[in-house]
């Protein structure tokens, strides 16, 4: 089976994995390609009609690429952390080091992952539409991470408005904090929103932290970083396979901004052979 190497840059064409890949591929029969463009990923893809194992060498806003063209196909996915969360990557893999990840799976076999559709985009961890979104949106406009983001957004955080629906009428309609739907339990870099989120359930995971007293979001920090969030009393918490949400406020899918003010959202079950 032929490994396909994709890869975003950190400059043109140079990345410091490239050395390690040659080093522990020798021998096999492999292909390395540079992602430069919007869409780049996507035509390479299409150049490998047969069976083929592709490693997404990058973040998670270029893993949501890379899955765009995975979907229901018999090619085998590979998760190589290289960017600023590296949230699913951090569900899936043991370990957090790209040249001991790439060991491992060559001797790992795959499971088959669900995916939500939203729109016409798929999505492999999550979807925000709250603080969290404005968070990661502008995460990189300023150095110091999601946390430093956070405290840069919440205080002129509007509290958006935000209306949840599936075909039995409403499921949640108010202004919201943190506002998630969720197949991977990590997002931000590392906090653990969705805890009882399954990649291969078949539900989608809702998480909706309401409107808070911005003077306590260090108390619902540490509830995330518990891992408890989903237990506060006022966290609406609930699997489903298909909602609508109708949101003014920002949206980001897998690390990546999204437009949009209404989304339409399902699961896609066992969609993506995942090397674990």
């Amino acid at each position: 089976m032929k490994h396909v190497f994709l890869i975003k840059p950190l400059e043109k064409d140079i990345h410091p994995f490239v050395s390690t890949i040659k080093s522990i591929m020798k021998g096999k029969d492999y292909d390395i390609h540079f992602s430069r463009f919007d869409g780049h990923v996507s035509e390479i893809i299409a150049q490998y009609e047969e069976k083929a194992r592709f490693y997404s060498v990058g973040g998670d806003g270029f893993l949501n690429q890379v899955i765009q063209s995975l979907i229901y196909t018999t090619h085998e996915l590979v998760v190589i952390p290289y960017g600023t969360g590296n949230d699913f990557s951090r569900l899936i893999n043991i370990s957090k080091d790209p040249e001991e990840i790439l060991r491992m799976s060559l001797n790992r076999e795959t499971i088959k992952s669900d995916v939500i559709k939203m729109n016409e985009r798929y999505v492999i961890n999550t979807a925000c539409f709250g603080l969290d979104a404005l968070v990661a949106n502008t995460v990189h406009d300023k150095k110091g991470g999601y946390v430093k983001s956070l405290l840069r957004n919440v205080v002129g955080y509007p509290f958006y408005e935000v209306k949840l629906e599936d075909e039995e009428g409403i499921l949640y309609e108010g202004q919201v904090t943190l506002c998630v739907i969720a197949n991977g339990r990590y997002y931000g870099g590392g906090f653990c929103i969705a805890p009882d989120a399954y990649i291969n359930d078949g539900y989608m995971d809702i998480v909706i932290l309401p409107k808070i007293n911005k003077w306590r979001a260090p108390y619902y920090l540490a509830k995330i970083l518990s891992k408890s969030i989903h237990k506060y009393k006022k966290t609406f918490v609930k699997k489903v396979k298909a909602c609508t949400i109708y949101t003014e406020g920002s949206t980001n899918i897998d690390g990546e901004q999204y437009e949009g003010n209404v989304l339409r959202i399902k699961i896609v079950p066992q969609a993506v052979n995942i090397v674990l």
